[in-house]
């Protein structure tokens, strides 16, 4: 908003000069958010919201669903007449919809784009929440609306066999990728579609993994926190879920 604000009195009012429309446009959107943070304030204040809000294990109540409502009715005006929304403003409502909300109905807000899922948010959302069934069907349908680069950042916080899988796959897919540049295998294709594994027995992969870790590792390259045989516990793991042996 601020680049297209300068840019527009620039076209139309080059005569102010550059230094005095930096200002202008700096102290005008500092101005929409103090108003918005008071406005935010006011409602805090009249329905008497605490710290307790912020708890994502407990559910709303009917004070925080009317805060909740107010502040859509704020995202939505912010977006039609283009004005800024303070930080955190996106975390803080999902908060209050997880809260408020029935799980399907928070998550078709999800994708209709009127809750957006922040990295603070979803942090939160892996750690707080335990691994009930209600809690893990929402972890889970929340990953597979992230983009890939947050997805990759979040299962790490995950301690559940769906996010150790996710983990195992990158890091398996990374050390074949990183093995394939350098050195030909026969356990490797590409297609299409780009890299792709082909299905090797669980022993020889880990073997190969470990060939490829002692030969990739770089004193002065930071390592991730996964190696080969993290990847053979979760595909043993996996395997006895899938063989009906162990519980997921």
């Amino acid at each position: 908003m601020v680049d297209k604000l300068r840019e527009h009195l620039n076209r139309h009012l080059p005569r102010l000069g550059k230094k005095k429309i930096d200002v202008l446009v700096v102290n005008y959107v500092a101005k929409l958010l103090e108003l918005i943070r008071r406005m935010l304030q006011s409602v805090w204040l009249k329905y008497k919201l605490g710290p307790l809000v912020l708890c994502l294990k407990q559910q709303g109540s009917s004070a925080e669903w009317a805060v909740f409502h107010v502040m859509c009715r704020i995202l939505e005006a912010t977006n039609t007449l283009c004005l800024p929304l303070p930080p955190g403003y996106h975390t803080l409502l999902s908060v209050l919809g997880v809260r408020c909300l029935p799980r399907h109905t928070f998550l078709q807000y999800v994708d209709h784009g009127v809750l957006q899922l922040t990295e603070t948010f979803v942090s939160r959302l892996m750690t707080d929440l335990d691994n009930s069934d209600a809690n893990e069907e929402l972890k889970f349908s929340i990953l597979k609306r992230l983009p890939e680069p947050m997805e990759q950042r979040i299962c790490h916080l995950w301690d559940h066999p769906i996010s150790s899988a996710c983990i195992s796959r990158d890091y398996v897919r990374g050390l074949l990728e990183k093995h394939a540049k350098t050195k030909g295998s026969m356990f490797m294709e590409r297609d299409e579609r780009g890299f792709r594994p082909e299905f090797l027995p669980l022993t020889f992969l880990t073997k190969i993994l470990l060939d490829v870790e002692d030969r990739a590792l770089n004193p002065f390259e930071e390592q991730e926190n996964v190696d080969a045989r993290f990847v053979e516990e979760t595909a043993l793991k996996q395997t006895l879920i899938l063989l009906g042996f162990q519980d997921k």
